[in-house]
């Protein structure tokens, strides 16, 4: 079972580095400076791209329905906080969106709408990989057969195959930090 999860892992880590861009656009907006609505529209198209059509498409098309099958606390539980929280990152980005178009219009506050979902989502999300990995995970790898990881690692190759190549979501992370001046591109 590890392959699949191992993949998942990884994932978490370039996603972590755009919450870390994010964090210092947030600080940036805080402290009055300036935060180019390109830099955050960047970070919408990697979330909305990368982190949700690819990521939680492999967990909740996947994953998701394998742990859930096993019971209905594991249903009731993991699987559907964890699907909640996907659902209000969603909203906090649409929340982004449009404190996007409010800065682009010049309208003072898109910048603190821009800032207090940056903040929501930031705060989720971290959160949300820490569950996923100390808990989800576990039970994975205890409730998984050999035969539904390998069920699991296509439906990630189909899912990849549909949202293209991950080379080019690391590389606009690292375009998104250069540009912030942090993190692995600093």
């Amino acid at each position: 079972m590890q392959r699949p999860l191992e993949e998942l892992a990884h994932e978490h880590r370039l996603i972590e580095r755009v919450l870390a861009a994010l964090e210092a656009a947030e600080q940036r907006l805080d402290c009055g400076e300036e935060v180019s609505p390109d830099l955050l529209e960047q970070a919408l198209t990697f979330v909305r791209g990368f982190a949700d059509a690819c990521h939680h498409a492999k967990e909740e098309q996947g994953l998701f329905p394998v742990l859930a099958d096993k019971g209905p606390m594991i249903k009731g539980g993991p699987v559907k906080v964890l699907s909640a929280d996907h659902e209000a990152g969603r909203k906090l980005m649409r929340d982004l969106e449009g404190a996007i178009a409010a800065m682009r219009a010049g309208e003072p506050e898109g910048r603190v709408e821009a800032q207090q979902a940056i903040g929501l989502y930031t705060q989720m999300l971290r959160r949300h990989i820490a569950k996923e990995e100390e808990v989800l995970f576990r039970l994975a790898e205890m409730l998984i057969s050999d035969e539904e990881a390998e069920a699991l690692e296509a439906h990630f190759e189909r899912v990849e195959a549909q949202t293209g190549a991950h080379e080019r979501y690391e590389s606009m992370v690292a375009e998104m930090e250069r540009a912030l001046g942090i993190g692995v591109a600093a």
